[in-house]
């Protein structure tokens, strides 16, 4: 984390949650990446912000890998929580293990086999099988802990 990141550590203003509902559905790419960096830091300190899984969930499909990256670690904090929300996320889980690059193939493929709901697992077996074939070396890695 970088040490501009502390930011989003602050205290917890009243009203938070829907100014970050707002913000998650900003048509500003930077105001949602800070919108879901807030909303991670909100989860880390032991805040419930499960109410913005559909907001989080809608910034999931974006080429920007950091924002990726925390909306997937969002999900896999939430998705028990919020079963039948978070197979609405397979989609775009599929379509990531089909991405040019490996770093997402890979995230993809790992962040599947951490959510552990039944309804997500079971879409899991096609794109596992394909990642651990793939010629990446980091992908197949990545695919072959989730056989464990």
């Amino acid at each position: 984390m970088s040490g501009h990141d502390s930011k989003y550590f602050s205290t917890t203003k009243k009203g938070e949650i829907p100014e970050l509902k707002e913000e998650l559905n900003s048509q500003y790419k930077d105001k949602r990446k800070d919108a879901v960096k807030k909303t991670i830091a909100a989860m880390t300190v032991g805040k419930d912000v499960s109410s913005l899984f559909t907001d989080v969930l809608n910034c999931m499909q974006t080429e920007n890998l950091e924002l990726k990256k925390l909306v997937y670690l969002y999900l896999i904090n939430y998705a028990k929580s919020q079963p039948d929300l978070a197979i609405l996320a397979v989609n775009t889980f599929v379509k990531d293990t089909q991405d040019p690059n490996p770093l997402i193939r890979a995230l993809a493929v790992r962040t599947m086999g951490c959510i552990r709901v039944d309804k997500i697992t079971e879409y899991l077996c096609d794109p596992l099988q394909r990642c651990l074939k793939d010629d990446d070396p980091y992908v197949r890695k990545n695919s072959s802990y989730m056989c464990c």
